[in-house]
């Protein structure tokens, strides 16, 4: 069986997403299965999209909640 190719997407974060991240990878771990901050982007990725195709959320107000990115 062929191997799955991955994509590997780089990000920068703040350290209150960070923090987030990590906050509900820990709430969906339990002591047999750890999730992992990957994971919990993976799964975010997946609700953002079915919540605009079943027309829960719009992009205008997903937008909204998007930071102004800082200037390094």
């Amino acid at each position: 069986m062929a191997k799955k190719e991955k994509k590997r997407l780089q990000v920068v974060i703040s350290d209150e997403q960070d923090a987030l991240l990590t906050k509900a990878a820990y709430e969906l771990s339990n002591p047999e299965r750890l999730v992992s901050k990957s994971e919990v982007v993976r799964l975010a990725i997946q609700k953002i999209a079915q919540d605009l195709e079943e027309g829960k959320a719009s992009l205008e107000d997903l937008l909204k909640n998007l930071e102004p990115e800082e200037e390094e």
